[in-house]
């Protein structure tokens, strides 16, 4: 098969090595003693870009954003409703950040759409037990995975199961390959949903408007890129992990799905969270 020019210049793009953007988060990386994972992925034209790319990182709260993409198939799917009152049961409640908590158990049924959004956008640790409870738990999400053809990404316990695993023991809890991913992997997961390829018109639309809401650590993705950058994401942050994931919208009109990860750093969480500002602005920088 003879292949056109527009053929060869697609092929080329996706493969090229983009060796200056490599080696320049390469430099940022080194400002950590902890262990830095990056990729990035122009959604047009395909052009790709890592570091430590197939390393995994534990997800922490990104974990939110494929639990969300499944209760929304579900919903794609007839299963259930947006509008649907969900049950919050006494063993979905956790404390720690949460809206929801607070308001329980004066109010114990919630929208799902609004649990969808305090969940990604706010990270609410009672929505996500509740969401991950109703939507079949670890067995659905590894079938929502292979359907939707993504490696890299894992979720097989419960917010509330992963912190008591990891208090117990950190160390260990840091070479499990449970409840993990890979920056490539994300991006990959990132990419499906914003081509439009996992869920419904409506569904896409919906899950990324949320993303464009959400509050927590505009110091990350966000930090250092040109004030109104539109960034759709999703963060998270354990004691041994502190990580962002999404979609930066460039001024060309493109989109580029970027996920970082940092683990088994000692610094400061603003230390931290600079490393992935850094990342993003020389990815935007490359990119844009």
């Amino acid at each position: 098969m003879t292949l056109t020019r527009r053929q060869c210049l697609w092929a080329f793009a996706v493969t090229a090595p983009a060796s200056s953007l490599s080696d320049e988060w390469s430099r940022i990386a080194k400002s950590t003693n902890g262990v830095v994972g990056a990729a990035a992925l122009h959604l047009t034209t395909g052009q790709r870009v890592s570091l430590n790319g197939d390393e995994r990182f534990p997800l922490a709260s990104v974990c939110k954003l494929p639990i969300a993409m499944n209760i929304l198939a579900l919903v794609d799917d007839g299963k259930l409703a947006l509008d649907q009152e969900i049950e919050v049961l006494p063993g979905d409640v956790v404390r720690e950040v949460s809206d929801i908590a607070e308001r329980w158990p004066a109010q114990r049924r919630f929208p799902l759409n609004e649990m969808i959004e305090l969940m990604v956008a706010h990270s609410d640790n009672t929505a996500v037990e509740t969401v991950f409870r109703i939507g079949g738990g670890a067995p659905a999400m590894a079938a929502r995975f292979r359907q939707w053809k993504v490696d890299g990404v894992r979720v097989d316990r419960s917010e509330r199961q992963c912190g008591n695993d990891r208090h117990r023991d950190p160390k260990a809890f840091l070479k499990d390959p449970r409840d993990t991913g890979t920056p490539n992997g994300t991006v990959h997961l990132l990419a499906g949903l914003f081509r439009g390829e996992v869920l419904s018109k409506s569904s896409t639309q919906r899950l990324v408007e949320i993303m464009k809401s959400t509050t927590t650590f505009p110091t990350r993705l966000k930090g250092l890129l040109p004030p109104g950058t539109i960034v759709a994401h999703k963060t998270g942050t354990i004691n041994v992990s502190t990580n962002d994931s999404g979609v930066i919208f460039l001024p060309s009109g493109g989109q580029l799905a970027i996920s970082v990860y940092v683990k088994e750093s000692t610094q400061p969480d603003a230390e931290k969270d600079r490393v992935i500002a850094r990342i993003a602005r020389a990815a935007f920088d490359y990119f844009g």
